[in-house]
């Protein structure tokens, strides 16, 4: 069993968030920073994270969030059945240029009716 640093004869239930050494219940200073053991280590830690703070990545925002996303992705499955459609009726396999005057003719097409 850890005993605290500064009382001998009590048991520790924490320890100082700079300097490691066990603390009684009696002995901990909590803050907002966390439970150190006294005014010396707060004043330390607090100085640290406010030289330390502009070091800290910060979080990137995504390329591309998740609506772009998911709207790329239902054009591209869109694009394949079209595909899909296209070869089908030609019975063969078609070049990317023979898709794009197709989907062009039905983007006409409907174009007209909406």
């Amino acid at each position: 069993m850890t005993t605290c640093k500064y009382h001998p004869t009590r048991l520790a239930t924490s320890r100082c968030k700079r300097c490691g050494m066990p603390i009684c219940n009696d002995c901990k200073m909590i803050s907002e920073i966390g439970v150190v053991c006294s005014q010396v280590c707060l004043d330390a830690v607090k100085q640290f994270q406010e030289r330390v703070k502009d070091d800290v990545p910060r979080a990137k925002r995504p390329l591309l969030s998740r609506g772009a996303v998911k709207g790329i992705l239902a054009v591209l499955v869109l694009f394949g059945i079209a595909y899909g459609i296209l070869c089908f009726g030609q019975r063969r396999l078609l070049s990317l240029s023979d898709v794009l005057d197709q989907i062009e003719t039905w983007v006409r097409f409907f174009g007209t009716y909406f």
